[in-house]
């Protein structure tokens, strides 16, 4: 299992890769019916364990490099403090190596029925979008994702990365606005692979300015951007309590315009046909493109 910062750091196609994202209840069930967790690195915070803490009937085991979050959330049964992979090295070095077991294999395939599931079904507006970046991104490529709907409901659970930061996410603060910049420094440190921004057209408007530097970059990045029609998780939250809805609905915009204003391409795509070709497109383009998701396919 990974973290939503962690993930694609163990390979998501492996054969004993659960999948990321620990809110979901398969989670739970996995953790409780495991005699000893090794949890690397994670302070097992709420912003991932949105659905309550894990508990532990075996024994966990932290590895962290600050002692500090030996006992943030969740107290161990051992610590080994130090840097995640020397610590790893040593272990693998003390245990010797081990053997994939055709057990082992079957009791992560249940479990990753169960996990994909619960994740296709909190993220089903979602997956038409999801099955096309699938179908056209590469192995190596890099999602920068965005505070948005479509991001930690839909590509987080749903679409297999592979390698580390391959998913750029602003874990915590959910920052609105963070994966336009995230995926420009993210293109420019590693030209050679693809890059694309996820985002929701009210994240959007908060950093939209920074096309005009990605165009003067001539960075080949597609910015996707689903609309639906505002704050949809607010709004959601707002229904769910019964309270009036006010503030979170914007008026709707018309980004590809935006976008060619700065310089950039611009389409607006509603099924997944369209939307796959402009992806493709996209990503041999002489400038970045704002590809403007419409309707249902953008989870609306």
């Amino acid at each position: 299992m990974a973290t939503a910062n962690g993930k694609g750091t163990f390979s998501e196609h492996h054969r004993l890769s659960i999948g990321a994202g620990l809110h979901h209840k398969a989670v739970a069930d996995f953790v409780a019916d495991c005699d000893v967790v090794l949890a690397i690195g994670t302070e097992l915070a709420s912003t991932d364990l949105w659905n309550g803490p894990l508990k532990f009937p075996g024994d966990l085991i932290r590895i962290d490099v600050d002692p500090a979050q030996m006992i943030t959330n969740a107290l161990p049964d051992h610590r080994l403090v130090g840097d995640a992979r020397a610590t790893v090295e040593a272990l693998n070095q003390r245990l010797g190596k081990g053997s994939l077991s055709e057990e082992a294999v079957k009791r992560a395939e249940r479990w990753q029925k169960l996990f994909r599931k619960h994740a296709r079904t909190q993220g089903a507006a979602w997956l038409p979008l999801v099955e096309a970046m699938r179908e056209v991104l590469s192995p190596g490529a890099i999602v920068a994702g965005d505070s948005a709907m479509a991001c930690y409901y839909g590509t987080l659970s749903n679409l297999p990365l592979e390698g580390p930061a391959s998913f750029l996410y602003p874990t915590g603060f959910g920052t609105l606005g963070y994966g336009l910049p995230a995926a420009i420094g993210a293109q420019l440190g590693a030209p050679n692979r693809q890059v694309v921004a996820l985002h929701g057209d009210g994240g959007a408007m908060f950093t939209l300015p920074e096309l005009a530097t990605a165009a003067q970059e001539r960075l080949a990045l597609p910015v996707i951007i689903c609309d639906n029609g505002g704050y949809g998780e607010i709004r959601r939250e707002m229904v769910e309590r019964s309270e009036p809805v006010h503030g979170v609905n914007l008026p709707g915009g018309d980004f590809a315009l935006v976008a060619k204003g700065l310089n950039c391409h611009g389409v607006t795509v509603d099924d997944e046909g369209r939307f796959a070709a402009a992806l493709r497109k996209a990503f041999a383009a002489d400038r970045p493109t704002v590809i403007h998701v419409v309707g249902d396919l953008a989870g609306a």
